[in-house]
């Protein structure tokens, strides 16, 4: 009786090690076995994919770059330089769309909490253009508007790439006096819709 329960204590020690071995190797053979599908598949479209990028987390990550590291310094008025922040635009399209609009308003917010500055949301889709090579072109009129319409120094533009399974983000900090970029952050935002191992499809985001 003895030998016997030595045996079956040895089997279910030995089960318990082959067991633990499997739970380890689950993660390495689903990402083997790993198959992408279609975002229909997960019962989505791509503007629902968009719509479960955390944007706050995106651009607050973005903002951290373009903030700068000292205080803003006052004018000769006592007041703070702003930021001038316009709504972000489609590089494709030169203009905002409902996408840049809504990424417009979350990266004021975000340069207002995480740069400590002022912001001032204006209507200069007129003054600040991109060129075919994305080079940000400032009028004389911005400048104008800058000097007599309210104190800034700066504007934080930025622009949004759709592709089929990613977004990508640019902002620029730029001078208003010589257009010069004085500081710059990029992010991109995947989406995927697969099926790890031999399991359902599944809908994931990440942020690169």
């Amino acid at each position: 009786m003895t030998g016997v329960s030595s045996r079956l204590a040895l089997m279910w020690v030995a089960g318990a090690v082959l067991l633990a071995g499997c739970a380890t190797g689950v993660e390495p053979i689903d990402r083997a076995l790993l198959k992408e599908h279609s975002l229909q598949e997960c019962g989505m479209s791509r503007e629902d994919a968009v719509g479960r990028i955390n944007m706050r987390q995106l651009l607050a990550e973005v903002s951290k770059e373009i903030c700068v590291a000292s205080a803003q310094a006052a004018d000769g008025a006592g007041t703070t330089s702003a930021y001038i922040i316009p709504d972000m635009v489609d590089v494709q399209s030169y203009v905002p769309g409902a996408l840049g609009i809504s990424m417009g308003e979350l990266l004021r917010a975000s340069v207002f909490n995480v740069c400590n500055v002022p912001v001032r949301q204006v209507e200069v889709s007129s003054a600040i253009k991109f060129d075919a090579s994305g080079m940000v072109i400032l009028s004389r009129d911005l400048n104008q508007l800058r000097q007599r319409a309210f104190p800034a120094e700066n504007a934080v533009i930025g622009t949004y790439h759709l592709q089929r399974n990613k977004l990508t983000v640019v902002v620029r900090r730029v001078s208003l006096e010589n257009s010069l970029i004085s500081a710059i952050a990029t992010r991109e935002a995947h989406w995927r819709c697969s099926s790890p191992g031999f399991g359902s499809p599944s809908f994931s985001t990440s942020i690169h």
